[in-house]
């Protein structure tokens, strides 16, 4: 009897030891967990976003020349402006240059209004000359056709460009408009929509026209003057409510009444989740590897600003602005008056123009490049490093019909 009793005793013993090591251990996983996770009351870290989506079948490398019998062919293409048309190909507009027209064209050809088409955003090739039947009868008498932009409204494509000639403070200086059922034309002209003198805008040039609630506005300006909004009629013709309305009604946005160059020109005006991005270009635009031209953006809450750098600044003076791209004589000099384009991953692509400085020939020649904006923490954009690529294959604007099968396009 005394044996059972010991017996039941070292039993009890053994159990009551095994228990106090499995809560221990318990214990200890538990502990391990509190530590992870803040006592198992938080969820556990966030899984990093997913990694952005790149092309793989659209390599691109800077500068980007137009093709001339299936090679790239060194071309000045100063002020490019960028859209996607309704068939799906890209078409850019760009300053008045001489161009290959086709594959048997031996030298090129002067054209006023060039536009080039591209199936990728890469490869251009000439289409067409928006002036081939036109020839601007106001202005200055030696104005040549400059930093046009084009735009959809209704049904039409609307084509604005700068006339420009004499001195920056010519008052004859001033803004046209086109317009065409497709994006490469046949093309109605319907002339001057103003001139500095009337608008009361000295250096009336380079005009970016946008859809904003429901109005239509146009955004223009350049050194010496002040980078300033108007609106237009619904069909993009003539200023909203005609020019004298808006000559009272005009906004000033940024730059200030000096000719320097740090001023302000080239004004793009993007609408991003809610807010505002006015993108200028500023800094020495015609000392070709030598330029020190480069683009900064401000930030507003509305369409007419103010417009604020990171710093609280306005854009009514010089130096200011949150750099997005900066001249490098390792990559281009002379980067700036800048175009935007969205690919079919949603990501932002600056088309722009620089100076290649490790071009063998033509180094004063303003040629074309493209770069990827991207966001920073407090939503400021950028391209890479704040320079452009330069003679570097990386991967282009992502595109559905390069990358998908035809059945998933759309989906």
């Amino acid at each position: 009897m005394r044996a059972q009793k010991r017996r039941i005793s070292i039993s009890l013993v053994t159990v009551f030891a095994v228990l106090i090591a499995f809560l221990s251990v318990s214990f200890a996983f538990s502990g391990c967990a509190e530590s992870a996770y803040g006592g198992g009351k938080k969820d556990p870290p966030e899984q990093p976003d997913d990694p952005p989506i790149v092309a793989e079948n659209n390599d691109y490398m800077n500068p980007i020349y137009p093709l001339h019998k299936g090679e790239k062919k060194p071309l000045y293409t100063a002020d490019p402006y960028v859209i996607r048309g309704d068939d799906g190909k890209f078409y850019m507009y760009c300053t008045q240059t001489e161009t290959y027209t086709d594959d048997n064209a031996l030298v090129p050809t002067f054209k006023r209004g060039p536009v080039f088409v591209s199936d990728n955003c890469v490869d251009w090739t000439y289409t067409a000359d928006v002036f081939a039947n036109y020839v601007p009868d106001w202005g200055h008498k030696d104005a040549g056709v400059w930093a046009p932009t084009v735009v959809k409204v209704g049904d039409y494509y609307n084509y604005y460009y700068s006339y420009s000639g004499g001195n920056y403070d010519n008052p004859e200086i001033g803004i046209g408009v086109a317009r065409s059922k497709t994006p490469y034309g046949p093309w109605t002209h319907y002339g001057k929509l103003f001139d500095s003198g009337e608008i009361g805008v000295v250096n009336s040039i380079d005009p970016h026209v946008l859809h904003d609630g429901g109005k239509l506005y146009m955004v223009f300006g350049s050194y010496g003057g002040l980078i300033t909004l108007v609106e237009l009629e619904a069909d993009g013709l003539a200023l909203k409510g005609g020019l004298e309305y808006q000559k009272e009604n005009k906004v000033a946005l940024a730059g200030y009444e000096t000719y320097e160059m740090n001023n302000y020109e080239a004004s793009i005006i993007l609408k991003r989740n809610g807010k505002y991005y006015l993108f200028l270009s500023t800094g020495t635009t015609l000392s070709g590897t030598e330029s020190t031209y480069h683009v900064v953006v401000a930030t507003a809450d509305s369409i007419t600003g103010p417009y604020k750098d990171s710093s609280g600044r306005n854009m009514f003076g010089p130096n200011r602005g949150d750099y997005v791209i900066t001249p490098s004589m390792s990559g281009a000099m002379g980067v700036g008056h800048m175009c935007l384009i969205e690919d079919d991953a949603g990501e932002i692509w600056m088309m722009y123009h620089g100076y290649d400085t490790q071009a063998t020939s033509n180094k004063n020649w303003r040629v074309l490049y493209i770069d990827k904006l991207l966001w920073d923490e407090n939503g400021l954009p950028s391209v890479e490093d704040k320079h452009a690529s330069n003679h570097e294959q990386k991967p282009g604007p992502y595109l559905d019909k390069l990358e998908k099968p035809e059945s998933q396009i759309g989906v």
